[in-house]
């Protein structure tokens, strides 16, 4: 049993060194926020619908425009406009913006052309019995950052400025 239990800790081990090893390299396939779209050879590219690149757009420039969330929200309700998200099979759907979505964009370091691994960690603190929460982790503590590895919506410095002043607001 004990040996057992020694090769499945063996094995782990490997898995998670090659999982970290493919996510250094931004090579890791993770599930791509609206606006982008992964191509058969895996490459990535942003959408080809005009319309989905267009409200990602407008996202970001009402915010640095308007410097609130949920003024962006508002916005987009009033003009009756809807954000991109992705459903089932990488196909986009249209929801009604929340505060939020809002802030799933502009948080998003996809957004500014970044693959990044490890924005969140698992609090274990949670207690007995429960599961643990996954809590975000602040830049700094981010364990793998590949600047340009998607095409950017954003520059890496605008991403940097917006999520300081979320964090203000």
């Amino acid at each position: 049993g004990t040996i057992s239990e020694l090769g499945l800790h063996t094995i782990r081990g490997r898995l998670t060194a090659g999982l970290l090893a493919k996510a250094g390299r931004g090579e890791l396939a993770v599930m791509l926020p609206a606006g982008f779209v992964r191509e058969p050879s895996g490459a990535v590219t942003k959408d080809p619908d005009r319309e989905v690149r267009e409200a990602i757009d407008l996202v970001f420039s009402s915010f640095l425009r308007i410097r609130s969330a949920a003024g962006v929200m508002r916005l987009l309700a009033r003009r009756g406009l809807a954000l991109p998200r992705h459903a089932h099979f990488d196909e986009t759907c249209w929801r009604k913006p929340t505060v939020s979505s809002v802030i799933a964009i502009l948080k998003n370091p996809a957004y500014a052309g970044a693959f990044v691994y490890g924005r969140r960690r698992q609090d274990h603190a949670a207690g007995a019995g429960r599961h643990p929460r996954k809590t975000p982790r602040p830049i700094a503590e981010w364990r793998i950052v590949v600047k340009g590895k998607y095409p950017a919506y954003i520059s890496w410095e605008t991403h940097l400025k917006i999520r300081a002043m979320l964090n203000d607001n």
